[in-house]
């Protein structure tokens, strides 16, 4: 209609991977274990944290470099990375999610000619099916889990999936609880699993946090049920109808339309689907406001 006008919003999701050394520059090896605590860089935004081995390749050993901080709910955190490949340059990437580092245990090398330096991964991640919560075994009672569990970096869907002994699996469903982009309290009961067959459920909000996970009773101590994500992902917007005009994965336009849902009422039911699989690489989307 003449004299009408929509106004178009460009949505970042996540970004582009950090230097290696963007959280801490290259320490050279001493021939001892190093803790290090200061000349730690501050994160731009809670992310999964590389360590990359460089340096004399033949110096370099197979150690875990071990990462102490906090998580985007505050609470104190500890991982230990991939190992390195002995005697080759390379990075590991951590699957955990630091808003702050504190401290960098770095084990020795097998020469002084080697370095290690922290960095930071590209969001959002590859869909990881115990990214949240790794897999928790049967205890014959409900269990309502709310240490151990993993941030996503950005709001996305909730996954829990059936392993185990598939006899002992039950039809059962996961209930979460967690916030949305905007700080409100959701809730989500993730569709049943399938008796007697290991695998897959998914979740259609977008959850920002999550604060518990409630895993009911199966029917045997051989199951086990691990949380993890997928790949919808929040718009951050209320949309009372699909006005999503193009998608970007890493700058490259989607061939295919991505699959959308939304709510003029409810933040965390407005999502969005690439085609293509995410890769650690921002998602840019297009869309009309309403």
């Amino acid at each position: 209609m003449p004299g009408t006008g929509r106004r178009v919003m460009v949505l970042e999701i996540g970004a582009a991977a950090l230097g290696v050394a963007a959280v801490l520059p290259a320490v050279t090896d001493t021939g001892a274990q190093q803790v290090i605590t200061t000349g730690i860089l501050p994160l731009d935004r809670p992310r999964r944290l590389t360590a990359t081995a460089g340096g004399t390749a033949a110096d370099i050993k197979a150690i875990q470099v071990t990462v102490v901080g906090v998580d985007p709910l505050g609470a104190a955190i500890t991982e230990v990375l991939p190992v390195f490949t002995v005697n080759t340059a390379g990075s590991v990437t951590g699957w955990k999610v630091f808003a702050q580092v504190t401290s960098v245990t770095i084990p020795a090398h097998d020469g002084t000619g080697a370095t290690t330096s922290l960095g930071a991964a590209g969001l959002p991640a590859v869909a990881d099916t115990d990214g949240i919560l790794a897999a928790v075994t049967d205890n014959s009672a409900p269990q309502v889990i709310t240490t151990g569990i993993i941030q996503p970096e950005v709001p996305r869907n909730i996954t829990a999936t059936a392993g185990g002994t598939a006899g002992d699996i039950k039809a059962i469903a996961v209930v979460l609880a967690g916030y949305d982009r905007e700080g409100n309290a959701i809730t989500e009961t993730l569709p049943v699993f399938t008796v007697d067959t290991p695998g897959t459920v998914a979740g259609t909000k977008a959850f920002a946090k999550v604060t518990s996970v409630t895993i009911p009773a199966h029917d045997g101590n051989g199951a086990t049920t691990a949380i993890g994500f997928g790949d919808v992902l929040g718009l951050g917007q209320r949309l009372s109808r699909n006005t999503v005009q193009r998608a970007y994965l890493n700058k490259v336009l989607e061939g295919t339309a991505p699959t959308v849902a939304f709510s003029a009422t409810v933040l965390e039911s407005n999502t969005i689907d690439l085609n293509s699989a995410l890769a650690a690489t921002p998602v840019t989307v297009e869309l009309l406001q309403t």
